[in-house]
């Protein structure tokens, strides 16, 4: 699962454009916890880690915006601090010299309702969706997918979305705690309560934007908070309707990469059509003094993902690698 790639860039070669991603930033002003895995989580690290991205970032001058693949807040955070906490972590991305495009994703959803939260990430929205889509130059398209559609957090609990989540997970799992994998095999795992699905309507929009970039003869990245492949990370975490998702997405040639946060190990995988999965390290796991965050240089054969310590690099080629020997 974890066999990433790491390959020599071509000498001389200029990227068409450079961005930065983190994920998982999860801060909260509180003392340094366990999973209960007993994996460590370094909560107020977490934006000095933020802090050292965006510098970095800006050192760089040439990035043309930065992703956030979700997170930004974590699930512990006192709920009557949510609002500020959730304020302070974007405003240290604001001090990014450039747009910051973000994801939601489930501790985001325990911290605030959508209709405080995407104003705080500047997330333009139709009745509280968080799925967008935007064009940094020509030859590309991002697509950012709401993994929280159909959810049972984040929605009202009379909304019809959360009716829909909780009817998901009454029919695909048996424990009454509907986090606990009891008796769940193999992919299903991931349905639990902390993950969620892309609804019908999304769907049908998505369906629509790989068709006008195919006419375009644009090159996608789709941006979820949500892994959409097993092979990258642990089934636990994956969309509730991955396969579908993907089903969609491979009726299409323009996708070329999907980016995705909340599985904190990282992960990369290429799959049967070629397309590269690649999950981000968490800022939250960083130890003092240890960083996890990159930048991408874009070019029109692949995405190279220079990765700063804990977060490996990734060159991630469309089509036959380079023959380096």
């Amino acid at each position: 699962m974890r066999s990433f790639t790491v390959l020599a860039t071509a000498q001389g070669s200029e990227p068409l454009f450079s961005f930065g991603l983190i994920s998982d930033v999860q801060y909260a002003d509180i003392p340094d916890g366990l999973l209960f895995l007993g994996v460590p989580r370094y909560y107020r690290h977490s934006i000095i880690v933020l802090q050292r991205a965006v510098k970095e970032w800006n050192s760089r001058q040439k990035l043309k915006f930065a992703l956030n693949l979700g997170d930004i807040v974590d699930g512990y955070c006192p709920k009557h601090q949510s609002f500020s906490t959730v304020k302070k972590a974007s405003d240290e991305f604001d001090n990014f010299k450039g747009p910051v495009y973000h994801m939601i994703g489930n501790h985001c959803l325990y911290n605030l309702p959508r209709s405080k939260l995407l104003p705080l990430l500047r997330i333009r929205n139709h009745d509280s969706h968080a799925y967008y889509e935007f064009s940094p130059v020509p030859e590309y398209r991002f697509v950012v997918l709401d993994g929280y559609d159909i959810s049972a957090i984040g929605w009202p609990q009379d909304h019809p979305r959360t009716l829909e989540a909780l009817k998901i997970l009454e029919e695909k799992n048996p424990n009454k705690d509907k986090n606990s994998p009891t008796g769940l095999v193999g992919t299903e795992k991931r349905f639990r309560m902390f993950n969620g699905a892309v609804g019908k309507e999304q769907m049908e929009w998505l369906d629509g934007v790989l068709q006008e970039a195919t006419k375009l003869n644009q090159k996608v990245v789709v941006c979820c908070h949500l892994p959409l492949d097993p092979g990258a990370a642990f089934t636990s975490g994956l969309l509730w309707n991955y396969d579908e998702v993907m089903d969609l997405i491979h009726r299409y040639k323009c996708v070329k990469v999907c980016l995705a946060g909340h599985y904190h190990k990282g992960g990369y995988t290429v799959d049967s059509h070629g397309i590269h999965h690649r999950v981000l390290e968490a800022a939250l796991e960083c130890p003092p003094g240890t960083d996890a965050f990159g930048y991408v240089d874009v070019y029109d054969d692949r995405l190279s993902l220079v990765g700063t310590d804990r977060m490996p690099s990734t060159d991630m080629y469309f089509g036959p690698q380079p023959n380096l020997q």
